[in-house]
């Protein structure tokens, strides 16, 4: 690293009229201004008579190739070398900033400082066969604080430009960097943006640049070869900015008026960022205004930095004179730390890593040889290397190897050691998660039946329902019947319900014999529950209309994981929105409020580029939310479609088949039976076991069963 001081020369104006109290000294770098007395303060007065400045040289009358050779030759042989470097021409208007960067076109000998300066790096790019080099150069323009790219097709339309800030130096976003491989390719790109800059006429310049600009010339080097390594970046920024003018002695008026004052700003604002460096103030307002921005570089950041101070040294621009050298006083109290800047090609990083690679396995070889630990590989393991080692952690996790078994001679064998554990560990976590859900799987599936079966001997009251009722949000089954209430149990048991042949029950049957219009059937409900399996299972139409429901229901269950899924993507986009949008703003809080809005750091810049990114995906889906609800819908009422059709077609074909239709089901708009004291019986203990423990219903339930076959056989 190379800590510099800026290096300031004064370039003066040749006058007709030149005003005789400004003196340049003997040494060549000193100027001394005597200030004429006048009358107005009367005979004692406070009137300052004179100033002395001192600078790295002063140029008085001397020639673009006399300048150039004093202030930018050295610069350019720093680029040359690897550093960063940076040359600005500083004054008032028409003291010849324009003419000192630019020079005159029509004329070869009266180029300004950009020309010699891609003539001499081209001329030593053809000396130097012993390196490589790459140019490249970019064109930019900050008028009325806005970024324009000079070698843009059409610089007006050339997008939005922002300067951004990224490990310590700023670059512009959305700029142009093209390839030259000649100095008549970059002399062509110099003249092309020249050509379309911003200039009009006043008072004192008959063709004043109303606008700031920067030509860089970018450089790649490194060394002759396919073995080299290192590759160096630097860049060389060539900088002529606008003059400060006095409206009143300009006479601008309208849009002329309006850039004075853009201009005028910037350059104020370049001053308090001189100010503060110089002074080493701890906060430093680069970002006030783009042109700071972009020399923050230049400005006591890594670049060697030349200033030409252009004075016009005539009595009627004192003022503008003693400014001008103020500023220039204190641009040289600032100090830069240049040093050289490596490339970061991916090619060149791959190339050196693979030196350092080889080099590595070559001591480690070597070491191994001395220590006499034999031929120890450090690469990758082989699949059968891999296989015999997945055997010996099996066997260690069983307990039949110990662990000095393991193989611990390298990183690489001990990480892959530890891989296959992590394997052997997933694989059997996997295992124990199939076979948990594969018994979870099965419970549930026998609380289903007992719930069947349960809903089948007839739920309470409030449950009152047709005939295979199902709830679509659980898919669970279709209840094939439900009891009313108002029986009571009888006194004893159905066990001694029944008697020999023919005996009367006259005392123990409170209900009358059934008639041919109200007889009851004696099919209990479990039997109708049995009678709906049959037909579901056995009989063709139940069987077509049984998979019709299951494929509805899985039609059903399919939207309702996508609508979970898309609802919860949404959710997490919201979420993402409210953190990134959190993000920008305490990134802008911490910038400050003097800052210059439209000059963002590259972290911002991705956080604004991935908060717009977000809220597109958020609009994604959420439109995919709407879309499956609506599906959702369609699937509920083609599922229970479905589940009507096959209870209609099972009415149908129980009552062909001797049956009822309203046999065992809940009440209806016209009424129904009462159950017996027994029915009524079985529906309240069946109540009370699911209440207690719903898994042995489905037990409870087969035991009833086989006690009602054998009452029967009695």
């Amino acid at each position: 690293m190379v800590k510099s001081h800026v290096k300031v020369w004064v370039r003066t104006r040749p006058s007709a009229q030149p005003f005789d109290g400004l003196k340049v000294q003997a040494d060549g770098k000193s100027v001394a201004i005597n200030f004429p007395k006048t009358s107005e303060g009367g005979q004692v007065h406070n009137q300052l008579e004179g100033l002395a400045f001192k600078f790295d040289g002063v140029l008085d009358g001397a020639s673009q190739e006399d300048v150039y050779a004093s202030c930018a030759n050295e610069v350019v042989d720093s680029v040359l070398a690897g550093y960063n470097g940076t040359m600005f021409c500083y004054g008032q208007t028409g003291a010849g900033k324009t003419y000192t960067m630019s020079g005159e076109a029509q004329q070869y000998s009266r180029r300004g400082i950009i020309a010699r300066a891609i003539h001499q790096i081209f001329q030593e790019i053809d000396a130097r066969v012993d390196r490589q080099y790459t140019v490249k150069v970019s064109y930019l323009e900050i008028y009325n604080e806005v970024l324009y790219d000079l070698l843009a097709d059409n610089p007006a339309l050339s997008g939005e430009l922002h300067v951004l800030e990224e490990n310590h130096t700023t670059f512009v976003k959305g700029l142009a960097v093209k390839e030259v491989r000649s100095q008549e390719e970059a002399l062509s790109m110099f003249f092309q943006g020249d050509a379309v800059r911003s200039i009009s006429a006043h008072a004192l310049n008959a063709s004043s640049t109303r606008s700031h600009c920067i030509f860089t010339l970018h450089l790649e080097m490194r060394p002759s070869g396919e073995s080299s390594e290192r590759a160096v970046h630097a860049k060389l920024n060539l900088v002529d900015l606008a003059g400060s003018e006095r409206t009143k002695k300009t006479g601008v008026t309208g849009q002329a008026l309006k850039e004075a004052n853009f201009i005028n700003k910037s350059l104020t604002f370049l001053e308090q960022t001189v100010n503060a460096l110089s002074r080493k103030e701890g906060h430093v307002p680069f970002r006030q205004t783009k042109l700071t921005s972009v020399l923050r570089d230049a400005l006591g950041g890594n670049c060697k930095t030349v200033m030409v101070a252009n004075v016009w040294g005539e009595a009627a621009h004192l003022e503008e004179t003693v400014s001008t050298l103020r500023f220039a006083s204190r641009v040289k109290l600032i100090e830069t730390d240049a040093f050289v800047t490596e490339s970061n090609d991916p090619s060149l990083l791959v190339r050196r890593y693979e030196r350092q690679i080889k080099e590595l396995k070559a001591e480690l070889a070597m070491r191994d040889t001395l220590s006499g630990r034999g031929h120890i590989s450090y690469g990758d393991l082989s699949d059968a290397e891999l296989r015999e080692l997945a055997l010996l952690v099996k066997r260690f996790l069983s307990g039949e190897a110990d662990v000095d078994e393991l193989p611990a001679d390298t990183l690489k064998r001990v990480k892959e050691t530890f891989g296959q554990m992590q394997l052997a560990y997933q694989a059997l976590r996997s295992e124990l998660q199939q076979e948990l859900a594969k018994e979870a799987a099965q419970r549930a599936a026998g609380t289903a039946s007992a719930q069947d079966t349960a809903s089948g001997m007839g739920p309470s009251p409030a449950d009152q329902a047709t005939v295979g009722d199902d709830d679509l949000e659980r898919s669970t089954g279709f209840h094939v019947g439900q009891a009313p209430a108002g029986a009571r149990p009888m006194t004893g048991t159905r066990e001694n319900d029944a008697g020999p042949p023919g005996t009367a029950h006259s005392a123990s049957r409170p209900r009358t014999p059934a008639t041919a219009g109200s007889a009851r059937p004696p099919t209990s409900i479990i039997d109708k529950n049995a009678a709906f399996l049959r037909f579901k299972r056995a009989i063709a139409e139940g069987q077509e209309l049984n998979e019709e429901v299951k494929e509805r229901q899985a039609q059903l269950k399919q939207a309702r994981q996508a609508l979970k899924g898309a609802t919860f993507a949404v959710n997490a986009a919201k979420r993402d929105i409210d953190s990134l949008a959190d993000a920008v703003e305490a990134k802008k809080g911490a910038q400050g409020t003097g800052d210059s809005g439209d000059v963002i750091d590259d972290e911002e810049c991705q956080l604004i580029q991935s908060l717009k990114a977000v809220k597109l995906a958020y609009r994604r889906e959420f439109d995919q939310v709407k879309e499956l609800r609506t599906t959702l819908d369609g699937c509920i009422q083609s599922a229970a479609d479905a589940q009507q059709a096959l209870l209609e077609a099972f009415n149908g074909w129980y009552a062909a088949n001797g049956g009822s239709t309203t046999a065992g089901m809940a009440i209806t708009e016209g009424g129904a039976d009462e159950l017996d004291p027994g029915e009524e019986f079985d529906r309240m203990e069946m109540e009370r076991i699911m209440a207690t423990d719903p898994e042995s219903a489905s037990f409870v339930a087969a035991k009833k069963q086989i006690r009602r076959k054998q009452h029967g056989r009695r």
